[in-house]
């Protein structure tokens, strides 16, 4: 049931977050089926759900094996959460014109929450993991023809959208903790 209820959040959470880069002029869907996006889209971020918080399993363990794993309180969740939904958003606002700036300010606000809440080194290590995976599943996606970013400028996809993933990783840690 908890799996159900990731997949179902998650897809949620980053279906208002897309369709704000929707809306805002960072993306595009090639068949707008509801919400300026594509049918695809909400099943899409289920399994991106699913996949970011399974994908920090190997991290998980060395975390273990090195004694650097703590359950995470509510508080945390929450301000994990509001973090990446706060990047998202913040992409969707300022992306256009000023994507190095757009870069700088998601890699300093990580590097601030990552020191200033002295996180473990397991989930630093699984926050860029995913961020590399991330632009690479979306480079792979967008390469369907599906979608399509307006200012691509890596991969096909804009220089930022590593740091949106960053903060992604640090829920998807904590929200593995809990699950695995």
């Amino acid at each position: 049931m908890k799996w159900i209820v990731l997949a179902l959040v998650g897809s949620a959470l980053c279906t208002v977050g897309d369709h704000l880069h929707a809306t805002c002029g960072v993306l595009e869907y090639r068949h707008v089926f509801f919400w300026d996006q594509a049918w695809w889209v909400p099943p899409l971020f289920m399994g991106a759900a699913l996949a970011a918080v399974l994908g920090c399993k190997p991290f998980l363990d060395w975390g273990k094996r090195t004694g650097e794993v703590r359950r995470p309180d509510a508080r945390q969740l929450l301000a994990d959460g509001l973090g990446f939904f706060a990047a998202y958003a913040y992409t969707s606002f300022a992306a256009h014109d000023h994507p190095n700036v757009t870069l700088a300010v998601l890699v300093i606000a990580f590097i601030v929450r990552v020191l200033g809440e002295r996180r473990p080194t397991w989930l630093v290590a699984s926050c860029v993991a995913l961020a590399a995976g991330g632009v690479l599943t979306e480079f792979a996606v967008s390469s369907t023809g599906g979608f399509h970013y307006l200012h691509p400028d890596f991969l096909a996809t804009p220089r930022w959208l590593a740091g949106i993933y960053l903060h992604a990783g640090l829920i998807a840690g904590e929200l593995a903790i809990l699950m695995l």
